[in-house]
C-alpha cells in the first residue's frame, strides 16, 4: 500500500538530498519512522519534489533545473 508522505519526511529529503545518497536517506527514514522505507520510494518522492541529481554513484550534487529556453546540450540521433 502506498503510504502519503509527511511534510516532515519530505523536508528531511529535501534538506538531506545534496548530503546523503537515496540509500541512506531510505535508511535514515525507516529508522525515524518506524516503516520500511525503500530505496526506490525515496528516489520517486525525490523527484515528484522536483529534486534531480546529477547523474553518478554515490553523493551527488544537486542538479539545478534548467530554463526552459536553454539549451541541453544532448546529442539526437536520427535512426531515419
Amino acid at each position: 500500500m502506498n503510504k502519503v508522505w509527511t511534510n516532515e519526511e519530505k523536508e528531511f529529503i529535501k534538506n538531506n538530498a545534496g548530503q546523503m545518497t537515496d540509500k541512506v536517506l531510505s535508511v535514515k527514514l525507516s529508522r525515524i519512522t518506524g516503516r520500511n522505507v525503500t530505496l526506490q520510494a525515496v528516489r520517486k518522492q525525490r523527484q515528484k519534489m522536483g529534486i534531480s541529481k546529477q547523474p553518478g554513484r554515490g553523493i551527488c550534487a544537486i542538479a539545478e533545473p534548467r530554463e526552459e529556453n536553454e539549451p541541453n546540450n544532448e546529442t539526437v540521433y536520427d535512426n531515419a
